[in-house]
């Protein structure tokens, strides 16, 4: 029997994000291992760094040492970086901070309502006006708040600034979104946070974190895991991978597809489920359709499950996809234009996506709207194309995976 090629990946972005601001308002000095070393975190670091946090960080790894957050003496830049801008004016408006928010030209261009009024509700003197997200120092009083939206930014945001209100806050989710926040705060401080079916609720506490290991970046495998789906002789094993409940949508869907992919070795870290994923192919699949919880749970991955199923049988069916319209870029827009480009034969209509699985795909150019996401995920239909691709910005993968190319080199047969 053959062995697997295995393969490793850095940190969890998202978990990454909050591990360095929950570290950066805790007790005394934390370690942080394996951080995800991207563009889009480093934007949370200079950020943190400018109020007055001591991050020290050699290669994938950091030494926090911090506890009381200062004002900035200029507005902080968020760079692409969504989960900074969002969680930081949380955890700002928690901390007492006066600080002013800003970004590049695609996170100008996202909704940040969405955090403002849940933040305003409970006590935050926070407005957005020109791009930029201003707050001010107040106290926060807690309270009854709805996150209607099924975003986990907006969650955490929350989250984050009740850690230090005057009074508890109780939070209730519409929908199920992802619980990186809540499950590490629960992990090092169980009393200052209580899950109860979909209502949180936050009692204002100080952590005490001295170590996170965090697990590879499942939504960086999935790029990864397509190409090794769709190559014939592919088995590859990706070791120390997140598989929380949440995150692993993508991974349940291939293998309703017929995809022969399993998880091994399955343990407990710091409050997170992990594991490795083997990869095995196992022909060519066949489409489903997909709901749209299971699209909760793979929101990121919703760019190259589109690549999966332009090459599958039969006609794939995603629905509810208007969150993928406030990502870095309008995903919708560039996935049906990009792919329709290819020769695909795709439909948007009522919030769904469909799509016909085509027997080759046409290279062509492709328009990434400088995404990282839509970037990967057409590097890997060019390997399933004819004649050559061109890519407008291959650049922007650097936002999220800069390794990208260099662990594909690795699993490429």
């Amino acid at each position: 029997m053959n062995s697997p090629k295995i393969l490793r990946l850095s940190g969890d972005k998202s978990i990454s994000h909050r591990a360095l601001m929950l570290a950066s308002i805790s007790y005394g000095d934390s370690r942080i291992t394996n951080l995800c070393n991207c563009a889009d975190v480093q934007s949370t670091i200079d950020c943190l760094t400018a109020c007055g946090a001591s991050i020290n960080k050699n290669g994938n790894s950091c030494n926090i040492t911090s506890d009381i957050l200062s004002n900035p003496t200029t507005p902080l830049n968020c760079g692409n970086s969504g989960t900074t801008m969002r969680l930081l004016a949380g955890l700002f408006a928690g901390q007492k901070i006066s600080a002013v928010l800003y970004g590049d030209k695609s996170l100008s261009k996202r909704p940040m309502d969405r955090i403002i009024k849940p933040l305003k509700k409970i006590g935050a003197d926070i407005k957005y006006i020109d791009n930029q997200i201003i707050i001010n120092k107040s106290d926060l009083f807690g309270g009854e708040v709805l996150n209607s939206t099924s975003s986990a930014q907006v969650k955490s945001s929350i989250i984050l600034a009740a850690l230090n209100a005057n009074a508890r806050t109780n939070l209730t989710e519409t929908y199920q979104t992802r619980d990186h926040t809540e499950k590490m705060i629960s992990y090092h401080s169980s009393k200052s946070i209580s899950l109860e079916d979909n209502r949180i609720t936050i009692k204002p506490s100080k952590l005490d974190i001295e170590n996170i290991e965090i697990p590879g970046d499942l939504s960086k495998a999935s790029f990864l895991i397509a190409y090794a789906c769709l190559k014939p002789g592919s088995d590859i094993l990706f070791e120390n991978i997140l598989i929380n409940p949440r995150r692993i949508g993508f991974i349940n869907t291939l293998n309703k597809m017929g995809a022969r992919i399993s998880i091994e070795n399955k343990k407990s870290k710091y409050g997170e489920k992990v594991g490795s994923i083997r990869v095995k192919y196992n022909g060519r699949l066949k489409n489903i359709r997909v709901d749209e919880q299971a699209v909760r749970d793979m929101i990121d991955e919703i760019p190259i499950l589109s690549i999966v199923a332009a090459l599958s049988k039969g006609v794939m069916t995603i629905s509810g996809i208007s969150e993928l319209k406030l990502k870095e870029s309008n995903r919708v827009l560039a996935i049906v234009s990009n792919l329709r480009s290819m020769g695909c034969d795709i439909k948007e209509a009522n919030e769904e996506l469909s799509i016909k699985g085509q027997n080759y795909l046409y290279n062509t150019n492709i328009k990434t709207y400088s995404d990282h996401r839509i970037a990967m995920a057409f590097h890997i239909a060019s390997f399933f194309s004819k004649h050559t691709m061109i890519i407008d910005d291959l650049e922007c993968i650097k936002i999220s995976f800069p390794d990208f190319f260099n662990k594909l080199d690795e699993i490429m047969l």
